[in-house]
């Protein structure tokens, strides 16, 4: 088995790499042949897993990094069916890995990679995005918002606090301190939501999002219940909120109960088309992509192979 390593050199604040020169020995004493992949400016991650998985062979990829960088690497995969993905988690949120229960131990997170067998299949997500006559797609795996949580990683990507907190282990701490910030200068909007083959108008929307896994932004359970199994997606509605609520609300959300206050709305749909009023954040897994006021997401039906 050859397996590809996928790293960000500069990622989690250089923890990714500090995290595989620590695991490397144990990579590189297995039977299987290594070959170490690190991103540039001129060849990113969604590049490089790109450039793999483009070949007619079985691909076995590693990545090691954060939930922005697996979002990257799933991204690239040119070929499902014929790509075995692990990764190693080292970021600010590691949402995915809490979801899929893996082990916090990295090295025994390397023992069942060098393994090779297939552990689980996926749900992949996918957001097409539209402006004016053009169009786009991003695949995600946990998950991909329109309005304030997405507005929430714009302020963390640019945050401060972020590569010293993560030094401590506490990049979670952002995205509370970020979205503190945000829900004083984030504007309800109107929305259009069409999905279950209707109509739904949310006048006052704070955001709208759609889950594959149970846990973003460092832990909340915006829809407690989501799975990357059930070929669904669970989809979390917040609108007519004041900022009283918010504050009221949100430490719920950490546990999921915030779906007990009036004003928030679950649901699972196969797919979902959103039309707000004026441009607002888009993100998938944390990765901001823009400002748009048009997006539409569904389920692929290829899923992601698993071997950890």
């Amino acid at each position: 088995m050859k397996l590809h390593i996928v790293v960000n050199p500069n990622g989690a604040s250089g923890r990714a790499w500090s995290l595989w020169k620590e695991l490397e020995p144990l990579f590189r004493k297995s039977e299987h042949e290594i070959k170490l992949y690190t991103s540039s400016k001129e060849e990113g991650i969604t590049d490089i897993v790109r450039s793999i998985t483009s070949s007619p062979q079985e691909n076995y990829i590693v990545v090691i990094g954060g939930d922005g960088t697996i979002n990257e690497a799933v991204n690239g995969i040119v070929d499902f069916k014929r790509t075995y993905f692990g990764f190693i988690s080292c970021g600010s949120g590691n949402d995915l890995a809490k979801d899929l229960g893996l082990s916090k131990d990295a090295k025994e997170l390397v023992q069942q990679i060098l393994e090779g067998k297939i552990r689980r299949k996926s749900d992949i997500g996918e957001v097409t995005v539209y402006e004016g006559d053009t169009s786009f797609t991003r695949r995600f795996n946990i998950s991909c918002g329109i309005g304030y949580d997405a507005e929430i990683c714009a302020y963390v990507e640019q945050s401060k606090a972020k590569p010293f907190l993560n030094k401590l282990h506490l990049g979670k701490l952002v995205y509370l301190i970020e979205g503190s910030h945000v829900i004083f200068t984030t504007e309800l909007t109107p929305m259009k939501l069409y999905y279950h083959n209707e109509m739904r108008y949310v006048d006052k929307a704070l955001f709208v999002v759609g889950m594959n896994h149970a846990y973003e932004g460092g832990g909340f359970k915006f829809c407690p219940n989501a799975s990357d199994q059930d070929r669904k997606l669970d989809i979390c509605i917040a609108e007519n909120l004041s900022r009283f609520d918010f504050f009221r609300i949100f430490p719920y959300a950490y546990n999921g109960n915030h779906v007990k206050f009036k004003g928030v709305h679950l649901d699972q749909v196969e797919d979902i088309d959103i039309q707000s009023e004026k441009p607002l954040y888009v993100h998938t897994d944390g990765e901001v992509v823009g400002q748009y006021s048009h997006i539409s997401m569904r389920i692929l039906e290829d899923q992601l192979q698993l071997i950890l």
